[in-house]
């Protein structure tokens, strides 16, 4: 299994220039042979191209300021780009040639394989030596668990720069699926609450654009007056890529704790396999949906859950709404009917809660025995621990076994 750990970076000025001349000759040799292929009726293949690189350092004597293998990962990047395109292509999407990069558009320095080394300190922090840049101040905030196979300097639109190391671990064998003991938790995402789970869990949406809206609304009129390409349009530009950055922060904090504390509570977790592509199509909530960032959340939980050994299903949406968990009665219900009401059986709780039972019954493969509206009582009360967002932030992974205030 691929991991990547992320580290801040704390160059000074001086390494700040070094850096960006290496970033903007990156960014040059990406351009040159993009132009190169677009001119060709056919695209040879990307070792064909690195061959050329010993005879272009040669003739372009600025590119000896940056490491070898860099330079093919560039190459690497350019192919990739190419790979995505013909990609779309195929499933039927219009799109055009890939554009040469602009200044502001290229971000990244790769390191594979060599050119880089970690030094420890007794400081707080501690060294990066790159290749052909020198050495950069980093703070190791966590534990390299294993060894480096490459890293990814980059520079975010603040002006921040980090450290990616990619690694590669074993994972734990999973549990067995038809164990008995096997712990498991149907989970519902949403826009009212961001979860509601089988265990009668209902987690509060952080709501993170919606808190920010009228700051990024202001920056952004601000950065509007300002003239392009003067010293204050790029300052205020800087302001609005932090607000941004900070929203973006905040909901990553928000998803890796809750996505922690279920990887680290439960033996299978169950979700709803959505298409989050075409929900944001719509008019109805598509901002709150890319807010929630459903998809982010189920790929922590992938990553994670595979690390620990733990089992995450993905189950077909269709029906998980309108079936009773009960009696599996299905029912058309509008999306502002917040509340489950089966008139065959009489079942009636919370819609999501109600979904999530479902969702966890779908990986099960086996229906619960059905009952007749006799055997059953006019309503069915839950009692629900409902879970805010900052609760979860504040409490880290044990908040779904801590007390609610």
């Amino acid at each position: 299994m691929n991991l990547s750990y992320k580290y801040r970076l704390y160059p000074s000025e001086k390494d700040k220039k070094v850096l960006e001349k290496n970033l903007d000759l990156c960014r040059q040799v990406y351009n040159h042979f993009l132009e190169k292929l677009n001119k060709k009726d056919e695209t040879p293949s990307r070792y064909e191209l690195q061959k050329q690189l010993p005879k272009l350092k040669k003739k372009w004597t600025e590119l000896k300021q940056v490491h070898s293998k860099v330079l093919q990962m560039v190459l690497k990047q350019l192919y990739d780009n190419l790979k995505s395109l013909s990609e779309q292509k195929r499933n039927g999407y219009k799109v055009g040639k890939l554009r040469c990069k602009g200044e502001e558009w290229f971000k990244t320095i790769e390191y594979n394989q060599s050119g880089f080394k970690l030094k420890r300190t007794e400081n707080r922090l501690d060294k990066l030596r790159l290749s052909k840049i020198g050495k950069i101040p980093i703070q190791l905030h966590r534990e390299l668990e294993e060894e480096a196979k490459g890293v990814i300097i980059k520079r975010n639109n603040t002006g921040e720069w980090y450290a990616i190391f990619q690694t590669e671990q074993e994972t734990e064998k999973q549990n067995s699926v038809n164990s008995d003991d096997v712990e498991a938790v149907g989970i519902d995402l949403g826009i009212q609450n961001f979860i509601v789970d089988s265990d009668s869990n209902r987690v509060e949406h952080p709501k993170n654009v919606e808190k920010a809206e009228e700051q990024l609304k202001k920056a952004q009129r601000n950065l509007s007056r300002k003239e392009k390409g003067s010293n204050n349009h790029k300052k205020q530009r800087k302001r609005v890529a932090k607000l941004h950055e900070q929203v973006k922060n905040r909901r990553m904090d928000f998803l890796h704790k809750l996505s922690n504390a279920y990887v680290n509570k439960y033996d299978r977790i169950v979700l709803e396999d959505l298409n989050i592509s075409s929900m944001v199509q719509g008019k109805m909530n598509s901002k709150n949906t890319l807010d929630s960032g459903w998809r982010k959340f189920i790929q922590l939980l992938l990553y994670k859950a595979e690390s620990a050994g733990i089992e995450v299903v993905l189950v077909d949406p269709k029906d998980t709404s309108k079936k009773c968990s009960q009696c599996g009665v299905k029912t058309n219900k509008p999306l502002w009917q917040r509340e489950h009401s089966c008139p065959s059986c009489g079942y009636k709780t919370d819609r999501d809660y109600n979904a999530a039972q479902n969702i966890l019954e779908k990986s099960l493969g086996e229906g619960r025995a059905k009952v007749t509206p006799v055997e059953t009582e006019a309503s069915t009360d839950t009692n629900f621990r409902d879970v805010s967002a900052s609760f979860v932030i504040e409490t880290g992974s044990p908040f779904l076994t801590s007390e609610v205030s």
